[in-house]
C-alpha cells in the first residue's frame, strides 16, 4: 500500500512538472469582448445653416426681355446634412437694387426660398440645385435654383465644419406670361457650420 501511495504521489507531481505549474492551478485565460470602431467623423445626419452675402445681376426674356437690375443683398440656410457628401436645405434670399426697362428705371426687390439639394465634391468644391417660389418686385412664381461654389478651408479636427465659401448662385423666376422668365445670377461668399 505504501508503494502505491508513493507511485500516485510522484505521478501527480510529475505531472505537475510537465505542465510547468508546480502544482497550482492552471492560469484561465481572459475572455475578451470585442471593441465597437469608432464611427467616421462626420457621418450620420446633423443640423446645418450658414449665411452669404450677395451681388447679382438679373436679366429678362420673353415680355420682360430687355429687363437689367443690379441688386445686394444676402441669404440663409437652414437644414442637415444627411451624409458625409449630402446635405439638404431651405436657403432663403433677399436683394435690394435699382432696374431698368423700357428707358425706364427704379428701385426694385427680389425674395426667394427653395429647398436645395447639394452634393460635396472633391476638393472642397459643391455643387447643389433645388426649386421653391420667388417674388420680383410684384409679380411672383416658382423657381429654379443651381448653385456651385468652393469652400477654401477644410473641416475642423472635432468633426464640425465652419467654412467660408464662395458660390454662384443662379435663379430662374418664372412671374407669368405677362412677365416671361427672369433670371439672377449672383455671387456670394458666405460661412456655413455643418
Amino acid at each position: 500500500m505504501r508503494t502505491s501511495m508513493v507511485l500516485v504521489c510522484l505521478f501527480s507531481s510529475s505531472a505537475a512538472l510537465a505542465d510547468g505549474t508546480d502544482g497550482a492551478p492552471a492560469p484561465v485565460a481572459a475572455a475578451t469582448m470585442p471593441v465597437a470602431a469608432p464611427a467616421p467623423a462626420g457621418d450620420g445626419i446633423s443640423l446645418r445653416n450658414g449665411f452669404s452675402f450677395s451681388a447679382s445681376q438679373a436679366f429678362g426674356s420673353g415680355p420682360s426681355s430687355g429687363l437689367s437690375e443690379s441688386l445686394f443683398g444676402g441669404d440663409w440656410r437652414i437644414g442637415a446634412r444627411i451624409a458625409n457628401d449630402w446635405a439638404v436645405y431651405m436657403s432663403t434670399h433677399l436683394s435690394f437694387g435699382s432696374a431698368k426697362f423700357a428707358g425706364q428705371s427704379g428701385v426694385t426687390g427680389n425674395f426667394a426660398a427653395a429647398l436645395i439639394g447639394e452634393r460635396s465634391l472633391p476638393m472642397r468644391t459643391f455643387v447643389g440645385a433645388g426649386g421653391g417660389y420667388g417674388v420680383l418686385n410684384n409679380p411672383s412664381g416658382p423657381l429654379a435654383q443651381l448653385r456651385a461654389g468652393w469652400y477654401p478651408m477644410a473641416a475642423s479636427n472635432d468633426g464640425k465644419s465652419r467654412r467660408l465659401n464662395v458660390a454662384l448662385d443662379t435663379r430662374f423666376y418664372f412671374a407669368g406670361d405677362a412677365i416671361g422668365t427672369v433670371s439672377q445670377v449672383a455671387l456670394t461668399v458666405g460661412y456655413d457650420r455643418f
